[in-house]
């Protein structure tokens, strides 16, 4: 049985865990794509559905930037492509 002090310690955990891994994954994408860059990719997108209820599950964000460093290892990097196309496939 699960306390509230559990439930609590349980979604700290995932919030810090979700910021660890997006600040990883922000500085991975920033040391090999250049920030002008990424903001030349970026500029006028909108947010997807599903990352404003990311913060109702505290895992969630965290799981999806793990998705996306997956697909930049297995589908692009493996396969010779550069960050900056990986960049561009995050964002359409």
């Amino acid at each position: 049985m699960m306390l509230e002090q559990d439930i609590f310690t349980i979604a700290l955990f995932g919030l810090i865990t979700n910021l660890f891994f997006s600040i990883m994954f922000g500085v991975l994408i920033n040391q090999n794509v250049g920030i002008i860059e990424v903001m030349k990719i970026v500029k006028g997108r909108k947010q997807p559905w599903y990352l404003a209820f990311s913060f109702l599950v505290p895992f969630a964000k965290a799981i999806i930037t793990l998705y996306r460093v997956y697909i930049l290892q297995v589908y692009f990097l493996n396969r010779g492509k550069s960050y900056q196309e990986f960049l561009a496939y995050i964002v359409k």
